[in-house]
């Protein structure tokens, strides 16, 4: 259940970061969790660059560190939205991107964007369809929503059945999770063409951990990197680690395959023009 708080934005300001961020037990600085989430959030900004044409003005909701909109640096004009104090003003004051820290129906006041991203926001939304609502009431006709979020049937909870993962991914934070037949049915409704596919941000060695230890990896650069077991110095590094690397491709790409990945992502666009 979410906490019972009077003010989310409140929440998100002052307590999140305490108990959630990257590295579990850990509260990262705005500089580490920028490098930290620059590292994985190419392939992301590689799925928005095929679908929205440069140039356009481009909002990111929930941007906490900028991360993601690093990698879109001089391909549009960038905006973001962000609760937390020391991120925003990271955004702003080191990747030079303005940042607001208020509500989205208060932010750039008159403005609309050609695009709209939103990565893991969805689910923290007490009423998802009427956020879907708000970001569409500030897209231009024809504008693009790009949004991750939660798979409901990420491979821990519906193949492995792991009681304490479930604990751990079913957070108080994370109000909903999605089925991609759901979500494509409630983004119809609110008048979005609505593409949905599976992405796996873990890897195969953070899946082993879980099953076997019951926790969390303590280095979430290890838990979302390819597996590599040898030092690459060592004689046999190269040929055992291409070996490895084969085993944790295949595993990602079934977990696609099979649609039982932790996390969907989703090109949305307006179809009223």
């Amino acid at each position: 259940m979410f906490p019972d708080v009077a003010d989310l934005r409140n929440y998100y300001r002052e307590q999140y970061r305490l108990t959630h961020d990257a590295t579990p037990g850990k509260s990262l600085t705005s500089e580490e969790r920028y490098k930290y989430q620059h590292l994985f959030m190419h392939q992301p900004a590689n799925r928005f660059k095929e679908h929205v044409p440069e140039g356009g003005s481009v909002l990111e909701i929930g941007c906490s560190a900028g991360g993601f909109l690093g990698h879109l640096q001089g391909h549009y004009d960038l905006y973001g939205l962000e609760w937390n104090p020391d991120d925003a003003a990271y955004v702003r004051e080191v990747g030079e991107v303005p940042c607001e820290e208020t509500l989205l129906a208060d932010a750039y006041p008159g403005k609309t964007f050609s695009a709209i991203a939103a990565i893991h926001v969805l689910e923290h939304q007490p009423d998802p369809a009427a956020f879907i609502n708000e970001c569409k009431s500030r897209l231009i006709g024809g504008g693009w929503l790009y949004l991750e979020f939660p798979n409901a049937n990420d491979a821990l909870v519906s193949v492995y059945d792991c009681d304490d993962y479930k604990d751990f991914w079913y957070r108080e934070a994370h109000i909903t999770y999605w089925h991609a037949e759901t979500f494509a049915s409630m983004m119809s409704n609110l008048g979005f063409e609505a593409h949905i596919l599976p992405t796996q941000r873990y890897g195969l060695l953070n899946h082993l951990n879980w099953v076997l230890t019951g926790e969390p990896m303590k280095d979430p650069l290890m838990a979302r990197r390819q597996l590599k077991l040898v030092d690459s110095q060592h004689r046999l590094g190269p040929a055992l680690n291409r070996i490895v690397g084969r085993i944790e491709r295949e595993y990602r790409v079934q977990m696609e395959t099979l649609n039982c990945t932790d996390s969907l992502y989703a090109i949305c666009r307006r179809i009223e023009i």
